[in-house]
């Protein structure tokens, strides 16, 4: 937690120093002097708990009545080492390159307001970015008047769908549980984890074709029995249920996961309810669904985290881009908007503030998702 708010101060001095001049006529170099102070003490703190930390690592391994000395590497054992330190460094220098350094400058922009890709020209505005997103929409937005809340209600609503096609994914699992023959189960199988195979591009393409308002296939059979066409894409009434069915299959993968874990529940614990006169509800309500709450849980999660970060499919599922009634306009995609299409209106500083409120958003949301699933999760076998 220290770490954590002392890398916050450290960057916020770190704005205010690239840019001093116009942090100056801010007011902000009046407070530089108090940001310091507070951000070396965090740091003292930090650098107190380390020490007291290696401290006792030591006695403790002092106090261990069989302590080996160490024992002297060879010319081979060395040289194993270090080609293993080298491989293992790889993926980490992978992870600053391309994880850390990008995050760590998307935040430091996020106190910017930047309409170019030429990072000298930042000006520095400090959390005005923060109060422009929450208490008033961005002057230049290319979008209707309070964007910001629509792609928040609409990522609220991607999520809130989430428990739905969980329902539906544990009902298809346990059907398929059932004893039926290999030449259909087998065909299923491989049909359910297709999607994790292809790209989740060509994937929304072949759902945009099948839902066709005009020549698709589900509306031309619709007009082969007499009944009128849906514009799947482009009704808001439909939109919704539309991408729930694209990204039922997209995520049927969860339905095999499933499958395995109703395999692995207790057959006897099934046999002594059954002995007991229990109803086959029963004992799936009180024997299989507590079993595989844990695979449940890690669905769910895995869902969740990937609804509220979710961008390619709203961006390749309609074509003006934004959906019926703005409807496809996510906080993630918006983010891309913001930095990307609109960089002359809305720009990267307003684009990089609005992913770190997404991350807070994502990290409180899961927060009280594992709070929940002590609850519910049932880990004993």
């Amino acid at each position: 937690m220290y770490l954590l708010i002392g890398i916050f101060v450290a960057l916020h001095l770190l704005a205010t120093f690239i840019n001093w001049d116009v942090a100056e006529k801010n007011g902000d170099r009046k407070i530089v002097w108090i940001l310091l102070g507070i951000l070396l003490g965090m740091f003292s703190v930090i650098a107190y708990k380390i020490i007291v930390f290696v401290r006792k690592r030591k006695e403790h391994a002092m106090s261990g009545k069989d302590v080996r000395e160490k024992k002297k590497l060879t010319k081979e054992e060395r040289k194993e080492e270090l080609v293993g330190t080298a491989m293992a460094s790889l993926p980490f220098i992978g992870f600053l390159c391309f994880i850390l350094f990008p995050t760590v400058v998307s935040l430091v922009m996020s106190f910017f307001e930047l309409h170019s890709y030429d990072i000298s020209s930042a000006t520095f505005v400090g959390f005005q970015n923060l109060e422009t997103l929450i208490f008033q929409e961005p002057s230049g937005s290319t979008y209707v008047p309070d964007m910001v809340n629509r792609a928040f209600v609409n990522t609220l609503t991607y999520c809130i769908s989430v428990p739905l096609r969980i329902v539906v994914t544990v009902f298809i699992a346990n059907l398929m549980a059932k004893p039926i023959r290999k030449c259909v189960s087998a065909p299923v199988r491989i049909i359910l984890f297709l999607p994790s195979l292809c790209s989740s591009v060509g994937v929304t393409l072949m759902w945009q074709w099948i839902l066709q308002a005009d020549y698709g296939i589900v509306n031309v059979f619709l007009a082969a029995i007499g009944l009128k066409k849906i514009n799947f894409m482009g009704d808001p009434n439909w939109f919704w249920f539309s991408v729930n069915l694209m990204v039922l299959w997209m995520r049927a993968t969860n339905i095999v996961n499933l499958q395995a874990a109703l395999a692995n529940v207790s057959e006897s614990s099934i046999e002594a309810a059954r002995l007991d006169g229990a109803s086959r509800r029963q004992i799936f309500w009180k024997i299989t669904l507590p079993s595989i709450t844990p695979t449940l849980f890690y669905v769910v999660t895995m869902d969740l985290i990937a609804a509220l970060q979710e961008s390619g499919i709203m961006q390749f599922v309609t074509t003006n881009g934004v959906g019926p009634d703005f409807k496809a306009v996510t906080l993630s995609y918006y983010v891309y908007r913001m930095a990307f299409t609109s960089i002359a209106t809305d720009g990267l500083g307003l684009g990089c503030a609005l992913a770190f409120m997404m991350a807070i958003f994502i990290i409180t949301l899961n927060k009280l998702n594992f709070r929940l699933g002590d609850r519910w999760v049932c880990y004993d076998t």
